[in-house]
């Protein structure tokens, strides 16, 4: 996945919120996902994945996958 610009100052625990509330509902908002994920680096979204993990016990990775 390519990243845009990575901010330096983010939160791991507010991003897997923010990914939690895109996958609940009727859909799934794509365009949230694409935003948090597109703007993170490899290791900030290895933090979100264990963060999301740690809080909703699921795996992120699955429910991203198509």
């Amino acid at each position: 996945m390519a990243t845009l610009l990575a901010p330096e100052d983010f939160s791991p625990s507010e991003d897997a919120m923010a990914l939690n509330k895109a996958f609940e509902g009727w859909g799934t908002d794509e365009k949230a996902i694409i935003w948090i994920l597109g703007h993170r680096n490899a290791d900030q979204r290895k933090q979100i994945r264990l963060t999301y993990q740690e809080i909703y016990l699921e795996d992120l990775n699955k429910k991203t996958q198509i």
